[in-house]
């Protein structure tokens, strides 16, 4: 709530704020100590210190229906510098009228500007989450794009447009698919939708591979424990790869962990399913960099240096012995 500076009740929020009972999250707002850690409070707090005060980031998201995101911060935008204050992360940005709508209670970044925003900052899942529960589209993103054509994070968004241009419902996935750009395989779609019609089924069954062959009749699915963790998910991932056998489809199921620790071998196991259009005509060697762009090409010499430092003692020890 709002307290003036004339208000009689100065002496009581001060008493409050002394006992825990009461924070002051900016100037001349009060709030409650027991909705501290609600996101939602810290954001009808700033509307009600500044009405004009957009939210963006993950809290804007959330605001917009994307769910299973968690918001430790809201990020706030304003057309002036201003200091944190809390769990509030203020930023000087002014946005074009077509990016920002109104909840009800104050403005909030449209989702396909808010995605691209968090994903120039480094925060690549909130984005895959606003995909996967259809909040957005790369369509949508693109169009936001063009309206922040003179933004300070312009470069920074369009690395982000391209790590999420085929539609990657998790970080694990958009991994994958910078990887399988890296390289240079083609002929996959990311998430498509695809229409299975087996013989003697009326109905078609809807199935969203992380990434498909259609040519060879391929699905790579990206097993990430976060999503594949429970009975339900164990018997939906049965249940889809019967499907796929029904059509003639064949499932190439990997987890983020192998594809991280040894691309390679991901990557010469995949390609010895696909048409030679397809697939490189000489794969390179990649390692894994654990932060954007994710991925990096070794040079001839230096995998022949890491063979000799790796393998080569290896080898003498077992002719030794």
């Amino acid at each position: 709530m709002r307290v003036p500076r004339t208000s009689s009740a100065r002496r009581q929020v001060t008493a409050a704020v002394k006992a825990g009972r009461a924070i002051r999250p900016l100037p001349g707002i009060i709030m409650s100590a027991q909705v501290r850690d609600d996101y939602r409070a810290w954001v009808f707090a700033t509307w009600m210190w500044r009405p004009s005060a957009i939210v963006a980031g993950r809290a804007a998201l959330c605001l917009q229906g994307v769910e299973g995101i968690t918001v430790q911060s809201v990020d706030v935008l304003l057309p002036y510098t201003y200091a944190d204050r809390g769990r509030l992360r203020y930023r000087r940005c002014e946005l074009p009228p077509e990016l920002v709508t109104d909840r009800g209670h104050g403005p909030v970044v449209v989702p396909a500007a808010a995605a691209r925003l968090v994903g120039g900052h480094g925060d690549r899942a909130a984005g895959c989450a606003a995909l996967k529960q259809r909040i957005t589209t790369v369509s949508d993103m693109r169009q936001a794009r063009a309206l922040l054509r003179y933004h300070p994070a312009a470069r920074k968004m369009d690395r982000v447009l391209r790590y999420v241009s085929q539609s990657p419902w998790s970080v694990a996935e958009l991994e994958v698919h910078e990887l399988l750009r890296l390289v240079r395989i083609t002929g996959w779609t990311g998430n498509p939708k695809l229409i299975l019609h087996p013989s003697g089924h009326e109905r078609g069954r809807i199935c969203h591979p992380d990434a498909a062959f259609e040519a060879e009749k391929l699905a790579l699915e990206v097993a990430s424990e976060t999503y594949h963790n429970n009975s339900m998910a164990f018997a939906m991932d049965t249940l889809r790869a019967r499907w796929f056998a029904a059509e003639g489809w064949t499932q190439m199921p990997v987890t983020p962990v192998q594809v991280r620790r040894d691309p390679n071998a991901f990557l010469a196991d995949l390609c010895s399913r696909l048409n030679s259009r397809h697939r490189p005509s000489e794969l390179p060697w990649v390692e894994y960099t654990g932060r954007a762009p994710f991925w990096r090409i070794i040079d001839r010499h230096e995998k022949e240096a890491r063979w000799w430092e790796n393998e080569a003692p290896l080898s003498q020890e077992s002719e030794v012995w």
